[in-house]
């Protein structure tokens, strides 16, 4: 059935993200950056980390269930995050994610409250350097030169991290939000190849739909990788925030809305 599914394909559905393996090619940097601006771009359920830092990643992949590519090509996205703390867990917090394919940026909006938006994001390596571009609206809002340096040796086996999404259910006309959620994700990612980042000439500039990119203090590069793997996701937590007394719409809509200056400005 199209419009209607059936309680056998919403089963299945389901059943996807138990076991989901992401094959791809990502490309990072990290900077120094100020924990006065970490501080104001965090709910209140996450706190800074020890070393306040931002990380800038391109990457391209292709989802795979039960062993099979769940599409035909692959999906390329950039995301902008800051390392946070919950409880004795850190990990990343993404400000800015852009991506190319429809409903993945859909999916994980609404389930698991990413701050994905359509954007062009381009890339490519000449054996010397990584040039990557990311762009919404006519904007180009990320452009990264980075030096690639030796290449490493890998294990292939899984490594841990974590990152943090918010998440909440908004009335209509966005009236209210209830049941705010912090959705902990565990990360399981082997990398099969790597080439460390020795130097990077990073460029954020932000627009009318984004203007806070062009926020981001950048204090000095710390190092970076060009990598290809794979990582599986599972979720390792989910906090209830209903009753801890803050209001979690500020940071919500701020992620995930466009502000529409364009709307009131003069023509």
């Amino acid at each position: 059935m199209g419009y209607v599914w059936t309680s056998e394909q919403i089963a299945q559905y389901r059943r996807y993200y138990d076991d989901i393996r992401t094959h791809h090619t990502y490309t990072y940097v990290r900077f120094r950056t100020t924990e006065r601006f970490v501080r104001s771009v965090l709910p209140p359920c996450l706190a800074p980390a020890d070393e306040p830092i931002v990380t800038i990643g391109f990457m391209s992949f292709m989802e795979w269930i039960e062993g099979v590519s769940n599409r035909a090509g692959r999906d390329r996205a950039m995301i902008i995050g800051v390392n946070a703390r919950h409880g004795v867990i850190e990990g990343s917090y993404y400000l800015t994610v852009l991506e190319t394919e429809e409903v993945n940026i859909v999916t994980g909006r609404e389930f698991w409250g990413m701050p994905k938006k359509l954007g062009t994001v381009d890339f490519f390596d000449d054996g010397e350097e990584f040039h990557g571009f990311a762009s919404r609206k006519d904007f180009r809002l990320v452009e990264l030169t980075a030096s690639l340096g030796d290449q490493l040796p890998t294990t292939a086996e899984d490594e841990k991290e974590f990152y943090f999404d918010l998440r909440g259910y908004f009335g209509v006309n966005a009236s209210d939000v209830t049941r705010p959620q912090l959705v902990v994700f565990e990360n399981s990612t082997a990398t099969k190849r790597l080439r460390t980042i020795t130097d990077a000439k990073l460029k954020l500039t932000g627009s009318p739909w984004d203007p806070g990119v062009s926020t981001i203090p950048l204090e000095g590069f710390i190092d970076g990788g060009h990598l290809g793997g794979e990582t599986s996701y599972i979720i390792k937590d989910v906090v209830e925030l209903e009753n801890d007394g803050n209001d979690y719409t500020p940071y919500l809509m701020g992620r995930l809305y466009d502000d529409w200056p364009d709307v009131r400005s003069r023509r």
